[in-house]
């Protein structure tokens, strides 16, 4: 039954027991009235006052999500009621993909005649993603509970939720495979080829294996060779995001493996570059397009296997150098892949890494 419905009853059950007090002319009947007409006066006025023009706010607590961890959420309440209210809740619905439960979360709101509420809670193993919290109800009851007010707040809040990152050994040189599953060994990823181009005056901090002895013994001073150097052997980190129906958890781990590549990558200062093979190949140069490598890995979405290997030979460059490669599953074509490559690759899986 509606509010207004229930208020109409109430007043006419109101003006019922005004005439039975001036009929029965008792002081139960005339105390009965008067109670009940302070208790109607009540209700009419909850429902003419705007109970639910309130300010809320809302503010996610957790600085830096990540997939799999509890997320914080505060919502701040002002309002301030010159009469008794009874309960006074925020219900909340989380954005569909942002955990397994999407049930609506209820939030109550304690002491609520003060000026300014504030209420917490938490939404356990939350996935990665940009979820936006678009609205929120504020319900508020009479002391009774015969009559309730719903207010619905446009309230927006984009939350970003980036994966999480996977513990990953960067291959050592007597682990790179080759060319048809054939061994060989390479330079190091952080190896430089360089050529003698003269020499200068000992500094100290010059290593001694530096040092030219026969320029130092011509000028009696010891003399340090100088190098030029030559570019450095690059790294290319490709990510195949193809999966099969089920295997979504399988594409979250393959992505947590990517970010945690490309940590390791910059923590060791080795220059990379990063392939997605997708229906177009896109190329990342890092650091410069981190930030549109972190949108990636914050929308990204599994693609259907297809004829990979032809995008891989149209889109990477002829002389790959060191080559990582990070897939969901290892498949055929991923195996196609890794026979075309021109340098040395690995290959990193999310249930396993196969060499």
């Amino acid at each position: 039954m509606k509010n207004w419905m229930k208020l109409f009853l109430v007043w006419a059950a109101a003006f019922g027991l005004y005439a039975f007090a001036r009929i029965e002319g008792s002081i139960v009947a005339s105390t009965l009235w008067w109670s009940f007409f302070v208790l109607a006066a009540y209700w009419t006025i909850f429902m003419i006052y705007p109970v639910t023009a309130a300010n809320v706010s809302r503010r996610v607590t957790t600085k830096r999500l990540v997939s799999g961890q509890t997320m914080d959420v505060e919502l701040q309440v002002e309002r301030k009621y010159p009469f008794l209210v009874g309960v006074v809740t925020l219900e909340e619905t989380p954005p569909p993909r942002l955990a397994t439960s999407t049930d609506v979360i209820i939030t109550t709101v304690d002491r609520f005649f003060r000026r300014t509420e504030t209420v917490h809670y938490e939404i356990e193993q939350i996935r990665r993603g940009i979820h936006v919290f678009d609205r929120t109800v504020l319900h508020v009851r009479d002391v009774f509970g015969l009559f309730d007010r719903k207010r619905t707040l446009r309230l927006e809040t984009v939350v970003e939720v980036s994966p999480a990152e996977l513990p990953f050994d960067l291959p050592r040189d007597e682990q790179v495979g080759g060319r048809g599953e054939q061994y060989r060994r390479t330079r190091t990823y952080t190896e430089v080829a360089n050529t003698t181009s003269g020499v200068r005056e000992y500094a100290a901090g010059d290593r001694i294996g530096r040092i030219d002895w026969k320029a130092s013994a011509r000028r009696g001073n010891l003399m340090t060779k100088t190098f030029d150097q030559e570019q450095e052997k690059k790294l290319s980190l490709v990510f195949v995001p193809s999966t099969t129906a089920g295997h979504e958890e399988a594409f979250e781990r393959s992505l947590s493996l990517l970010v945690g590549a490309i940590r390791q990558l910059e923590r060791k200062n080795l220059p990379f570059e990063l392939y997605v093979i997708e229906e177009q190949v896109r190329l990342f140069h890092l650091p410069d397009q981190s930030a549109e490598v972190g949108h990636y890995l914050l929308t990204a979405t599994p693609e259907p296997e297809g004829r990979l290997v032809e995008r891989v030979k149209r889109n990477l460059p002829q002389e790959v150098g060191n080559l990582i490669l990070i897939s969901p599953l290892e498949t055929k074509w991923v195996r196609e892949i890794m026979n075309e490559t021109q340098g040395s690759y690995h290959l990193y899986t999310a249930n396993e890494v196969t060499t």
